[in-house]
């Protein structure tokens, strides 16, 4: 399930819309680019306490990435799961990303309104074997950061 890269990527920051970023794949973190590259291969969320996450793609098909943890989405693993926790009405949250065996390979709990809809945004789309192939062939070959953030 994991997949190695060695190689920095440029993608787009999923919270400031006019950010790119170079993602450095071997370590998880990021650089900012002083100029916009022409074309991106992903989007990531830079968080300051917790591990950065980036989806990309590279080789035909997407990745994701937490922190030095890389999964390849394949059609339908790992599975991502994002849930409100009803003990709190609603206002808990978890990201959760599962292998095929149902093992938890990360799990993030926030409060709502902390501005990570990175995780439900990405859980709705990836959730869809069609968007990752798709996507997963399109990012590989980079797009416009306006296409990306449409897809």
């Amino acid at each position: 399930m994991a997949a190695p890269h060695s190689t920095a990527i440029p993608v787009i920051d999923f919270r400031r819309q006019n950010m790119s970023l170079e993602w450095h794949v071997e370590s998880g973190k990021w650089t900012a680019c002083t100029d916009a590259p022409p074309l991106v291969r992903g989007i990531a969320l830079i968080r300051a306490a917790q591990p950065n996450i980036c989806v990309y793609g590279q080789g035909g098909q997407l990745h994701l990435q937490v922190g030095t943890h890389q999964y390849a989405l394949a059609e339908s693993t790992p599975q991502l799961k994002f849930l409100r926790d009803s003990a709190s009405f609603g206002l808990r949250r978890r990201f959760m990303v599962e292998s095929a065996t149902g093992e938890e390979l990360f799990s993030h709990a926030y409060w709502s309104g902390q501005g990570d809809e990175f995780f439900r945004w990405l859980t709705a789309r990836a959730g869809d074997p069609q968007w990752r192939t798709a996507n997963g062939r399109l990012w590989s070959d980079g797009v416009e950061a306006a296409v990306l953030r449409a897809s």
